[in-house]
C-alpha cells in the first residue's frame, strides 16, 4: 500500500512537470521538445497537407500544351482559386494554431510561411509578399529566411512586379544558400525568364536546377522543358540529351512519350539512313496500341519533320491524318487545322483553301489560345478575300448567262446542277466509308481483333458486334427487311401490285414528308435562273459588285496579303474594266507606290493623277511628300483659328469671327480640319445674311463634302431651316411685297436633270458679255427644288432698267427656247420677292404676281 502511494507521488510529480513544461513561455530543452514536436505533427503537418493537396488540383487542373514549351508551374487564377479556398483557409487556420500554441518552436518560421504560401495560391499576393517579408525581417533561421524570400521571387514574378522580383533574385546571389533553397531558387529564376521569354536566362537556371532536383519535385519535367528550349533555340543535340535524360528518370507515360516523340524530331540527320530511321521510328510510335490516344500528336509532328524537309505534300497529308484522329483533344485539332491554313496561306499561295483551314481552326481553337486574335484576324481577312473572288466569279458568271438565249442558260444550268449532285453524292460515298472505317477500327480497338485473323474466329470481335449491332438497331428478329421498324402483316406479292395499280409512277417511290427530287431540282434551277441579271437596272448592279470587289481584292492584296504584284493586276484589271471608277485617284496612287516598290516605271501613274485630280489628297501627297506632316502642322494651326473664331461668333462679333476664318484658310492648305470652318463661316451667313443665301451655301457644303463627319450635323441645319420656312409659309400663305424700288433680278426657269444648264449658262453669259458688258451683269445657277433648276442675272438698279433687259432677251431669243426640249418660265423679280420665292418653291403664286404687276405694264 506504501509502495502505490509512492508511485503515485512520483507519478503527479512527472505529470506537473511534463504540464509545466506546455508552457510556451518556458524555453528549457524538455518545453522545447514538447513543442516542436507537437507544432510539427500536429498543426504544422496538416497545414503542409492542404499546400501540397492545393498543388495537386493546381497540376492536375494544368493542360500541358506540348506544341508550345511547357511552363514550369501551372497558371494560377481567381476562378480556380475558388475550387480550393477551403483548404487555404484551412492551412492559414491549422499554420496559425502552430504559431499561437508553440510559440518557442523551431517551426513557427515554416508556419509562416505556409501561411505566405496558402495566401499565394488564393491570389492574395498582397497579404503574400506582406508574410514571406515577415518572415525574412524577423527569422533568426537564415534558412527559413532564405526560404522565404525564394517564395518572394515567385510571388513578385506572378503580380508582375519584375524590378521586386529582380532585387530579390540579386540579394539571394549574395547570400549562402543551402541545398534545398537553392534548387526552388533555380527553378524560381527560371519562371521569372520563362515570363520574360528570356530563354538563355532560363534554361540556364533550369540546367543548374536540374542536378539536385529529386523524382518528387518533378525532375523528369524539367528535363523535358530544358529539351524543349534547347530545341527552339537550334541546339538539337542538346535537346536529344535532355530528352533521353527525361526518359530515362522514369517520368509518367505521357510525357515520357512526348520526350520519345520530340527526340525523333532532333536527331541528327545527316544522311538519307538517318532520315528512314526517324520516319521508322515515327510509325513505330503510330503502332504501338498505348499511344492510340496521342495519334493526332504523332501525325502532327510527322508533319513538322517533313516540313523542315521542305517536303509539304507530305506534311499536308499527315496533318490532315492529325485532323481525323483529333476526336477529343480540340486544341490539337485546332493546331493541326491552323498549321494547314499556314501552308495554304504562306507556302503554297492557295486562298480559298487557306481560308476553309482558318475557319474550322476558329471553330474548334480553345479562345485561351496564344496569338488566338492574330489567328483571328487571319481568319477574317482571308474570308472577305475569298468574298470579294466569290463575287466578281458570280457577277461575270452572270453576266455572260444574260447574253445567252434561253435554252443556252437551261442546258447550263442543268450541267452545273447535276455536276452538284455528283459532287454531293461522291461526298456523302466518301464519308460512309469513312465511317464504316472507323466503326471497324473502334471494334478491333476495343476487342483486340487483328486485322490478320478473321472475323467469326475471334469470339470477342463478335460479341462486340452484337452489342453495337443492338445499341444501334435493338432486338431484331433474323428475317428479310429487317431494318424496318413497322411492319405490316405479310401479302401476297400479287396482292401488294394489284393495291397498287392506281399509284402514280412519278410518286410511288417518294416517302410521305419527302419531296420530290424532280420539283427540287427544278425550284434551283428556276433560283438560280431568277438570279440572271436580264434588265439594264440588274446588270448595272452586278457591274457595281464586280467593281467594289476588284478594289476591295486589291487592297487587301496590298495591305493584307503584302502581295504587290496581285495587288497591281487586280488595281489595273480595276481601271481598265471600270474607266469611270469613282476609286480612280487612290487606285493610281497605289499603283505608282507599288509599281515603284517593284522598280517599275510609274510616270504615266503619276502624270495621269496630278493632272486628273489635282486636287486631291493622293495628288498632293505625290507632288509634296511631306503632305502629311506639313497638313497635320497645319491642322493644329486651323483648330486654333476656329477656336478663336468660334468664341466670337459666341459672343455675336460675326465680322470679327469672319476675318479670323478667312485668315486661317489664306494662311494654310486645305486639311481634314478646314470643313469645320467653312461650316462656321456658313454659320455667320445664317446670321447675317438672306436665308436663300444660307440655305444655297449649306447644299453647296453638303455636295462638297459627302464624306465628313460633320456633314451630317449640316444636313440637319439645313432641314430645320427648310421645316421653319416651310411652317411659316402655311402659317401666312405665299405673299409677296409690292416694293419695286429696289434691285431686281432676271431669273429663268427650267426642268432638272436634262443637263440645260450647262447649254443655257453660256449662252447668257457670251449675251451678256456682247450686249451689255458696260453693266458688269453676273450669272449664276441654283437649284430650287428636285424638279426645277434656276439661272439667275444679277443685278439691276430698279424696275425699269429690269424690264428693258426682259423685253430684249425675250425679243432677241437668247437661249434659244424652241430647242431647249423643256418648258422655260422668264421673269423679274425683286431682291425681297426672290427670298420669299425661293423660300416657298411657288412658281405659281409669282408668275401670277408678275403678270399682275409687271407684264401689264410691259
Amino acid at each position: 500500500m506504501l509502495r502505490l502511494r509512492y508511485h503515485f507521488f512520483y507519478i503527479s510529480i512527472i505529470t506537473a512537470g511534463l504540464l509545466a513544461s506546455c508552457s510556451a513561455e518556458r524555453k528549457n530543452i524538455l518545453s522545447k521538445t514538447y513543442h516542436n514536436t507537437t507544432a510539427r505533427y500536429n498543426a504544422y503537418f496538416y497545414a503542409k497537407e492542404n499546400i501540397r493537396e492545393i498543388e495537386k488540383v493546381l497540376d492536375d487542373s494544368y493542360d500541358n500544351d506540348y506544341n508550345d514549351i511547357l511552363n514550369i508551374y501551372p497558371e494560377i487564377d481567381s476562378v480556380l482559386a475558388k475550387t480550393y479556398e477551403d483548404k487555404v483557409e484551412e492551412c492559414i487556420k491549422k499554420a496559425s494554431i502552430a504559431i499561437q500554441r508553440h510559440k518557442n518552436s523551431k517551426w513557427v518560421d515554416d508556419s509562416y510561411i505556409l501561411i505566405g504560401l496558402a495566401r499565394f495560391y488564393s491570389t492574395d499576393y498582397v497579404n503574400a509578399i506582406e508574410t514571406f517579408k515577415y518572415v525574412n525581417t524577423k527569422s533568426e533561421d537564415p534558412d527559413a529566411r532564405h526560404r522565404a524570400l525564394v517564395h518572394l521571387l515567385r510571388t513578385f514574378t506572378d503580380y508582375k512586379e519584375y524590378n521586386n522580383a529582380t532585387s530579390v533574385s540579386d540579394y539571394l546571389k549574395k547570400e549562402k544558400v543551402n541545398k534545398n533553397n537553392q534548387k526552388f531558387l533555380y527553378i524560381n529564376r527560371a519562371h521569372y525568364y520563362q515570363i520574360q521569354e528570356d530563354y538563355d536566362n532560363m534554361v540556364q537556371n533550369l540546367v543548374k536546377a536540374a542536378p539536385i532536383l529529386k523524382k518528387k519535385d518533378g525532375k523528369g519535367r524539367i528535363y523535358f522543358i530544358i529539351g524543349q528550349v534547347y530545341q527552339m533555340l537550334g541546339f538539337d543535340a542538346e535537346a536529344f540529351n535532355y530528352y533521353k535524360r527525361c526518359i530515362a528518370s522514369n517520368p509518367e507515360y505521357e510525357l515520357d512519350f512526348h520526350a520519345r516523340l520530340y527526340m525523333a524530331q532532333v536527331t541528327e540527320l545527316g544522311k538519307s539512313s538517318d532520315l528512314k530511321s526517324a520516319r521508322k521510328l515515327f510509325k513505330k510510335l503510330l503502332k504501338d496500341k498505348k499511344n492510340k490516344e496521342f495519334k493526332d500528336k504523332i501525325y502532327y509532328e510527322m508533319a513538322a519533320f517533313e516540313m523542315r524537309q521542305n517536303n509539304l505534300e507530305d506534311a499536308v497529308k499527315y496533318l490532315k491524318e492529325s485532323v481525323k484522329a483529333s476526336t477529343n483533344n480540340n486544341r490539337q485539332k485546332g493546331q493541326s487545322y491552323l498549321k494547314l491554313g499556314e501552308i495554304h496561306y504562306d507556302s503554297l499561295r492557295k486562298y480559298e483553301l487557306a481560308k476553309a483551314y482558318y475557319d474550322s481552326t476558329i471553330t474548334v481553337l480553345p479562345k485561351d489560345y496564344e496569338n488566338y486574335e492574330l489567328i483571328k484576324e487571319r481568319q477574317e481577312v482571308l474570308s472577305d478575300f475569298v468574298k470579294q473572288l466569290n463575287t466578281i466569279h458570280l457577277q461575270d458568271s452572270l453576266l455572260a448567262l444574260s447574253e445567252m438565249d434561253s435554252l443556252s442558260i437551261r442546258k447550263q444550268i442543268d450541267e452545273y446542277i447535276a455536276a452538284e449532285e455528283e459532287r454531293k453524292k461522291q461526298e456523302e460515298e466518301k464519308e460512309r466509308k469513312r465511317i464504316r472505317r472507323n466503326t471497324f477500327n473502334q471494334l478491333q480497338d476495343n476487342t483486340g481483333f487483328s486485322s490478320t485473323s478473321w472475323y467469326f474466329d475471334n469470339p470477342s470481335a463478335i460479341a462486340m458486334g452484337q452489342t453495337e449491332f443492338k445499341r444501334i438497331w435493338g432486338d431484331r428478329q433474323l428475317e428479310d427487311n429487317w431494318r424496318r421498324s413497322n411492319k405490316e402483316a405479310e401479302q401476297d406479292y400479287e396482292e401488294v401490285a394489284k393495291d397498287n395499280t392506281n399509284t402514280s409512277p412519278d410518286t410511288e417511290d417518294i416517302e410521305v414528308g419527302e419531296e420530290d427530287p424532280e420539283t427540287v431540282l427544278t425550284a434551283q434551277a428556276e433560283k438560280m435562273y431568277n438570279q440572271i441579271p436580264f434588265s439594264a437596272e440588274a446588270k448595272e448592279r452586278a457591274l457595281t459588285e464586280i467593281e467594289e470587289a476588284y478594289y476591295n481584292l486589291g487592297n487587301i492584296y496590298y495591305f493584307n496579303l503584302h502581295e504587290e504584284p496581285n495587288a497591281a493586276t487586280s488595281f489595273e484589271t480595276l481601271l481598265r474594266r471600270f474607266p469611270e471608277t469613282k476609286h480612280e485617284p487612290e487606285v493610281l496612287y497605289h499603283l505608282y507606290l507599288i509599281n515603284k516598290s517593284l522598280g517599275r516605271d510609274t510616270e504615266r501613274y503619276k502624270n495621269r493623277l496630278l493632272s486628273q485630280y489635282p486636287n486631291t489628297t493622293y495628288a498632293k501627297l505625290l507632288a509634296n511628300p511631306n503632305y502629311t506632316e506639313e497638313s497635320t502642322a497645319a491642322n493644329e494651326q486651323l483648330k486654333k483659328a476656329y477656336k478663336k473664331a468660334y468664341e466670337l461668333f459666341g459672343s455675336e462679333q460675326y465680322t470679327q469671327a469672319l476675318d479670323v476664318i478667312n485668315q486661317a484658310m489664306n494662311d494654310h492648305q486645305e486639311t481634314v480640319f478646314t470643313p469645320r470652318l467653312k461650316l462656321l463661316k456658313i454659320l455667320i451667313t445664317g446670321k447675317t445674311e438672306d436665308v436663300n443665301l444660307y440655305q444655297y451655301q449649306l447644299t453647296e457644303f453638303i455636295k462638297e463634302h459627302p464624306d465628313s463627319e460633320i456633314t451630317p450635323y449640316a444636313k440637319e441645319l439645313l432641314t430645320a431651316s427648310e421645316n421653319f420656312l416651310k411652317k411659316q409659309r402655311r402659317l401666312l400663305g405665299t405673299e409677296f411685297v409690292k416694293y419695286f424700288d429696289q434691285e431686281h433680278y432676271l431669273v429663268v426657269v427650267y426642268d432638272a436633270g436634262k443637263g440645260l444648264t450647262d447649254r443655257i449658262y453660256p449662252l447668257i453669259e457670251a449675251y451678256n458679255n456682247s450686249e451689255f458688258d458696260e453693266q458688269n451683269l453676273k450669272t449664276s445657277n441654283l437649284i430650287l427644288d428636285e424638279n426645277r433648276s434656276i439661272t439667275m442675272i444679277t443685278s439691276f438698279g430698279g424696275q425699269q432698267e429690269a424690264l428693258q433687259y426682259f423685253r430684249k432677251f425675250v425679243s432677241e431669243d437668247v437661249i434659244s427656247e424652241k430647242t431647249q426640249n423643256s418648258k422655260i418660265y422668264k421673269f423679274v423679280i425683286t431682291k425681297d420677292n426672290f427670298n420669299i420665292f425661293y423660300q416657298s418653291k411657288d412658281l405659281e403664286a409669282y408668275l401670277r404676281f408678275f403678270d399682275k404687276n409687271y407684264k401689264n405694264g410691259l
